[in-house]
């Protein structure tokens, strides 16, 4: 059972590591940072009925080996990069996303592992908030490219472009970045993703940078997953309903189902029934999700929602009053957002107990 309570009081209602080892240059100065958290992609007409989770299960941590780095890369990547254990097993093609401490080619380490859309350990990089940049420089396959400057896209050009946007400062001598590498070709990459990625989130069929930090003194790099549709969760309003079926707001001049719980006397410490999707609050149609314990004592109402594991549950609303309904501008309502604990309870009481619940 997930355990939501809701005490209701009658007097109120309820430092880390880089790529080379090398001083940094004190005249380029980083991109400004955008802080932003986004925890699902919408639908969108590329991926009509789907959800892309970007706060997806992940281990909490991995064993990880470089095997090779800059121009030895087979990956095309500043990186090539295996993840040892867990679900994310694997050889990845990876970037360096700090400039300030060194990692070699064949070097093993444990690490923490983050999505970029996910909130990230404070001071971990300088510029978080443009990790929707990174992830959208990372989806335009930017290698090989044809660059107005002349020549390709390098992997140097994109890994000093990732530089530029999520450090304070970069590279000097740039010493891994291979030979084709410029300036002219990062910041192109950079001011197209500046152009282009603001607020940035992959789709179905993308991918998306995890980050990877070590637990010991030695850089940070971003590897990418692919992203893929998820089921839509099926989602249900519930209620408490009490053990003689009490009042259905139906027959009280409502069209929303749903009921009222009383009148419930002082001392009052019972469990109810919640149901999902009972319309007009026939529980045959309906599926039971749980339970709330309902608590008067002393003035004092505590409900405690025990919803089965099977369900996330989203939000709850809960009114407690002298009245069977709330009242809004004067006149009784049931929307769950207009409930409320009336100040000061006392005698005969009424509960409403509302969840919004979610099945996988």
């Amino acid at each position: 059972m997930k355990k939501i309570t809701i005490a209701l009081i009658a007097i109120f209602a309820i430092g880390f590591t880089s790529c080379e080892v090398e001083p940094v240059d004190n005249s380029i100065d980083g991109v400004a940072g955008k802080a932003k958290v986004e925890k699902t992609k919408p639908e969108t007409e590329e991926t009509p009925d789907c959800t892309v989770s970007l706060l997806p299960t992940l281990p909490s941590m991995v064993s990880a080996c470089t095997t090779s780095k800059g121009e030895g890369s087979l990956l095309g990547a500043y990186f090539d990069l295996t993840i040892n254990d867990t679900e994310l097993a694997g050889n990845y093609a990876a970037w360096c996303v700090d400039v300030d401490l060194s990692l070699g080619a064949d070097e093993c380490y444990d690490y923490n592992v983050y999505s970029s859309y996910a909130e990230l350990p404070a001071g971990a990089f300088e510029q978080p908030g443009n990790f929707d940049l990174i992830n959208w420089i990372v989806n335009q396959n930017f290698v090989g490219q044809a660059s107005p400057s002349g020549g390709a896209y390098t992997f140097g050009d994109v890994q000093w472009a990732i530089w530029e946007l999520i450090d304070d400062k970069n590279c000097v001598t740039c010493a891994y970045l291979g030979s084709d590498w410029s300036r002219t070709k990062g910041q192109e990459i950079v001011d197209a993703a500046i152009a282009n990625g603001e607020g940035y989130e992959p789709g179905a069929g993308e991918v998306m940078a995890v980050v990877l930090i070590p637990t010991g003194r030695t850089q940070s790099v971003i590897v990418t997953i692919p992203l893929g549709c998820e089921p839509e969760p099926s989602c249900e309003t519930a209620f408490a309903r009490g053990t003689d079926g009490n009042t259905c707001f139906i027959g009280e001049g409502f069209s929303r189902w749903g009921w009222s719980i009383g009148p419930l006397a002082e001392g009052t410490q019972a469990t109810y029934d919640v149901y999902a999707g009972a319309g007009q609050c026939d529980i045959s149609k309906g599926e039971l999700v749980g339970t709330v314990d309902v608590s008067y004592i002393d003035g004092n109402v505590t409900v405690t929602y025990n919803i089965d594991a099977a369900y996330n549950v989203s939000d709850t609303h809960t009114y407690a009053g002298s009245a069977m309904f709330p009242t809004k501008n004067g006149e009784p309502t049931v929307a769950p957002g207009q409930y409320y604990i009336e100040e000061n309870l006392s005698g005969d009481i009424y509960v409403i107990a509302h969840a919004d619940v979610c099945k996988d």
